[in-house]
């Protein structure tokens, strides 16, 4: 997966300062740099507990700076790849040359001659044409997630990345609690405050706790799900509360308002008729409005959906919306997409003879 990082931005916290400090409009903010040059993160993690090297992407247009890996080729103990793109994200070609350089490498040996399997999210550089036939030639399977579920399903985001936030920001706060924030943060002080907080992070122990928590390994559905299956509150046995529904009108409550209250002059009373009326013509307009929203969605959902880099043929989609692509599923797809060029590209010679046929006769 993918994580960003401001250079010189770290993640909010809570502070401690007296009433008197606050009273008297002195500094009640943690010191920023506020540096906002973007480095992106590529991270995979293993089931068997271990971290691929971390791959760095640099915003940079002129190519990977010497100063900015000055640390690192200091220490030469540290395994991290590095790279650079105009817009410091990863793009398609970045994403192939990790798979060939850095995945590929450090699981060839690992899982011999048997199948791996890459579980990602559905990023347009993980689903080009080359990073596939590559993953297909070299007995690599892909897993894509579904769209928007990578906050509940992948170990990165759910375990890893929290804690590599938090202690990303712990370095960059020490960092300008040293230096009062006289010295700005720059590219070249990156690597220093990155690694301490990959180190702490990519525990053996915590990486086995991701896939675990996301039901990845061992497989287990309901680790995902139990979240989503929260019991509804046990309705009040009453049968007079229980007929009582949304639905109710202002004349409806007030039949039961009548017959459940004897002095109906008391201030007491008064105030909780004009609190059912209140409550019911509010529900009333919540209701209005959610079946506005829900027809405006079934609308929504019959437009017809954009088509991806990689789609499935109807009939071969599987719940869930995840597509899982085997080395034959890629075949017939590629087969099908060079079918579609053929025919198009047929159609536009067509065109073309047609204008010559009708450019004859005119003449």
């Amino acid at each position: 997966d993918e994580k960003g990082f401001y250079v010189g931005i770290a993640d909010r916290r809570k502070r401690i300062f007296s009433k008197a400090v606050w009273e008297a409009g002195e500094r009640t903010q943690a010191i920023r740099d506020g540096n906002r040059e973007w480095i992106t993160l590529l991270a995979c993690v293993c089931a068997s507990g271990d971290a691929l090297p971390p791959a760095l992407i640099y915003q940079g247009t002129s190519g990977v700076q010497s100063s900015w890996v000055h640390d690192l080729l200091e220490t030469q103990q540290h395994q991290v790849f590095v790279s650079h793109s105009a817009s410091g994200w990863s793009n398609n070609e970045l994403g192939l040359a990790w798979l060939q350089q850095v995945f590929e490498r450090h699981t060839a040996a690992k899982a011999r001659r048997q199948w791996r399997l890459l579980i990602l999210d559905g990023h347009a550089s993980h689903l080009t044409p080359e990073f596939l036939e590559f993953c297909e030639a070299k007995r690599i399977m892909v897993m894509v997630y579904p769209p928007h579920s990578t906050h509940s399903l992948q170990p990165l985001d759910v375990v890893l990345f929290g804690p590599l936030s938090k202690h990303y920001t712990e370095e960059l706060t020490q960092h300008l609690q040293r230096t009062q924030g006289l010295s700005r943060i720059t590219k070249q002080d990156f690597y220093r405050h990155f690694w301490p907080a990959w180190s702490s992070t990519m525990t053996h122990d915590l990486i086995l706790k991701s896939f675990q928590a996301t039901g990845v390994w061992p497989m287990d559905a309901s680790r995902v799900l139990q979240r989503f299956n929260n019991n509804p509150q046990q309705q009040d046995d009453d049968p007079e509360i229980g007929e009582q529904g949304d639905g109710d009108t202002w004349p409806q409550l007030r039949k039961i308002f009548d017959a459940a209250v004897a002095d109906k002059a008391k201030f007491e009373a008064k105030r909780l008729a004009q609190g059912l009326h209140s409550l019911q013509v509010n529900n009333e307009l919540l209701r209005l409005q959610n079946a506005e929203l829900q027809a405006e969605l079934n609308l929504i959902r019959k437009r017809p959906i954009k088509s991806t880099t990689l789609t499935t043929r109807e009939g071969d989609e599987w719940h869930g919306g995840a597509v899982f692509y085997s080395p034959r599923k890629l075949a017939s797809e590629r087969a099908r997409k060079a079918a579609e060029l053929d025919e198009a590209a047929e159609l536009q010679l067509q065109k073309a003879r047609d204008r010559e046929i009708k450019a004859a006769e005119a003449a």
